[in-house]
């Protein structure tokens, strides 16, 4: 029996969904700029360097897989010491710690927060928690798709 393994396509709920996050449109970042129940306006840099905005259907937007690059591109540090990840922006206070297996942990080391999968995600917590928007330093996405 020849068994093919299948992608399951992960559509975001418009609930999801923040002005100012990254989402994948055809494996493509881009940055929310509105949305609706039903789609969402994004922006996208052409080759020019000009700022595009399109509009895509949500079944047609997929979330950013969390992954350590993506992590660091947060502004994240992994500490070998304490094996965990850590946003320090200002001064020496961690602003916010994330375990190894993408969880959101206390001073404690205790998980606040279960298994984060997605950037959109983590920009929301931060928002959450902080008050303020996660900076992202948006690179060339390297993703086996």
């Amino acid at each position: 029996m020849n068994r093919k393994k299948i992608k399951k396509k992960y559509m975001i709920s418009c609930y999801e969904l923040r002005i100012g996050n990254y989402v994948l449109v055809d494996s493509n970042l881009h940055s929310i700029s509105a949305i609706s129940r039903t789609t969402a306006s994004t922006l996208e840099a052409d080759e020019n360097n000009e700022e595009v905005v399109s509009e895509h259907s949500l079944d047609n937007i997929e979330p950013v897989p969390l992954t350590d690059d993506i992590i660091r591109q947060c502004g994240f540090a992994f500490h070998n010491y304490f094996k965990f990840w850590q946003l320090i922006t200002t001064g020496i206070r961690s602003e916010m710690n994330i375990s190894p297996d993408y969880e959101v942990i206390d001073f404690m080391r205790k998980p606040i927060l279960k298994k984060l999968t997605s950037l959109h995600q983590l920009q929301n917590i931060y928002f959450l928690l902080k008050g303020r928007e996660l900076q992202f330093a948006k690179k060339e996405l390297q993703m086996a798709i």
